[in-house]
C-alpha cells in the first residue's frame, strides 16, 4: 500500500482547523460557537479522510471478523459507540447527517484556500472526495476546555480501485511538501508535517505529526494515527493548541485497537 494514506489525512485536517482557528479568532463569535463549528470540520474532515483511506488497494478477504465485506454507516455509528478514551469516558457520536452537511461546508470553505507549492493542494483535494456508497461515522471529545480534541472515524467501502489515482498522486508530492503554506482571507498558516514510526493490532498503520503556524492564531498541532484492516479504515487524531499532549500517540494507537476489537 502506499505510503501516502496518513498524509492523507493529517495535512488536510491540519490545514483546515488551523486556518477555522484563524478565522475565528478575527470574528465576534461566542466562544461556544467557534468551538462547535471547529469541532463539525473537524469530524467532517476526518470522516472523510477515513473513507479516502479505505481505497488505497489493500486487499480484503472474506474472513468474518477480519475487515470482510462493507459496514453501513449506522454499523459504524454502533461500532463507535462501544469505543471508550482512555479515561473511560465514551465518544460523542455524531450523526451522519451532521456530517454529510459538516462535509460539504468544508468543500465549500476549502474553495477559498490557495496552498503553496501548488502540488500540495493534492493533500486537501484528495480528502473531501468519498467512495460511492460508502459507510462512514465519526466520534469527538474535548478536554482542558476545549483546548485538545480527539477526533475517531471510521469508513468501510468495497470500492478499493477509488482512491488508486489520488493516493498515487499524493505519494508523488509527499517529499515536495514537508513544509507548505495555506492561505484564505489574507490569512496564511504554515504547515511542516513528519512521519511517526505508529504500531496498532490493524494490517497496516500510519503516523503523521503536523505542526501549524500562523501569526494570527500561534501554534498547533494535529497527530494522526490510521490503521486499516481489510476493507475497515480507522483514523484516531488528536489536534490541540501549542502541542499534542505527551502519551497522545500512545492513546490514538489504543482508541484504533479498541475500535478494532469492537469491530469484531
Amino acid at each position: 500500500m502506499p505510503r501516502s494514506a496518513a498524509p492523507l489525512t493529517g495535512l488536510a485536517l491540519a490545514a483546515l482547523l488551523a486556518l477555522s482557528a484563524c478565522s475565528s479568532s478575527t470574528e465576534d463569535e461566542p466562544a461556544g460557537d467557534t468551538t462547535a463549528e471547529a469541532t463539525a470540520s473537524a469530524s467532517a474532515t476526518a470522516a472523510s479522510t477515513a473513507e479516502a483511506s479505505v481505497g488505497a488497494g489493500v486487499e480484503t478477504t472474506a474472513t468474518p471478523g477480519a475487515g470482510a465485506g462493507s459496514y453501513s454507516s449506522e454499523e459504524l455509528t454502533t461500532i463507535l459507540g462501544m469505543v471508550e478514551l482512555p479515561d473511560g469516558s465514551a465518544l460523542q457520536v455524531l450523526p451522519t447527517e451532521q456530517l454529510d452537511q459538516s462535509m460539504e461546508l468544508a468543500r465549500e470553505f476549502l474553495d477559498s484556500v490557495e496552498i503553496m507549492p501548488e502540488e500540495c493542494g493534492v493533500f486537501v483535494s484528495n480528502t473531501l472526495e468519498t467512495p460511492e456508497g460508502a459507510g462512514y461515522a465519526t466520534g469527538v471529545a474535548m478536554s482542558d476546555g476545549d483546548a485538545v480534541q480527539t477526533v475517531v472515524s471510521l469508513a468501510s467501502s468495497t470500492d478499493t480501485a477509488f482512491a488508486e489515482d489520488r493516493i498515487e498522486a499524493s505519494d508523488d508530492a509527499l517529499d515536495a511538501c514537508s513544509t507548505f503554506s495555506v492561505e484564505t482571507q489574507g490569512l496564511t498558516v504554515d504547515q511542516e508535517v513528519e512521519r511517526l514510526e505508529a504500531t496498532t493490532d490493524a494490517d497496516r498503520t500510519f503516523g503523521t505529526l503536523t505542526h501549524q503556524s500562523s501569526a494570527d492564531a500561534g501554534e498547533q498541532e494535529t497527530m494522526t494515527v490510521v490503521g486499516l484492516r481489510g476493507d475497515l479504515a480507522v483514523t484516531a487524531l488528536r489536534t490541540a493548541q501549542g502541542s499534542v499532549p505527551e502519551g497522545s500517540q500512545e492513546e490514538l494507537q489504543e482508541l484504533i485497537d479498541a475500535t478494532l476489537e469492537a469491530a469484531r
